[in-house]
């Protein structure tokens, strides 16, 4: 699995990163991850195996309805020093 950089600087999993990006974003946003996961017509089950770790490699597809949920691009998502 990929290494990125945390929010602290230390290194993490590829899929701890986008589940703290996610976080980030929700709460930059004063939004809920519910919230998101229905405005981006995500299933809670496919968010709820991410945020508890349970999948390892979430889908390109996935993150893009998460995207769609806080009306951003994956640009937009994936623009963050953790993915340098």
């Amino acid at each position: 699995m990929k290494r990125v950089h945390g929010s602290w600087g230390e290194q993490v999993e590829l899929n701890e990163a986008i589940i703290e990006r996610m976080k980030e974003l929700t709460a930059e946003r004063n939004m809920t991850i519910h919230q998101v996961v229905q405005r981006g017509g995500l299933n809670q089950a496919t968010i709820s195996e991410l945020m508890n770790g349970r999948t390892k490699h979430p889908k390109v597809s996935t993150i893009q309805k998460f995207c769609d949920g806080l009306n951003i691009t994956l640009n937009d998502f994936f623009d963050d020093r953790r993915f340098f």
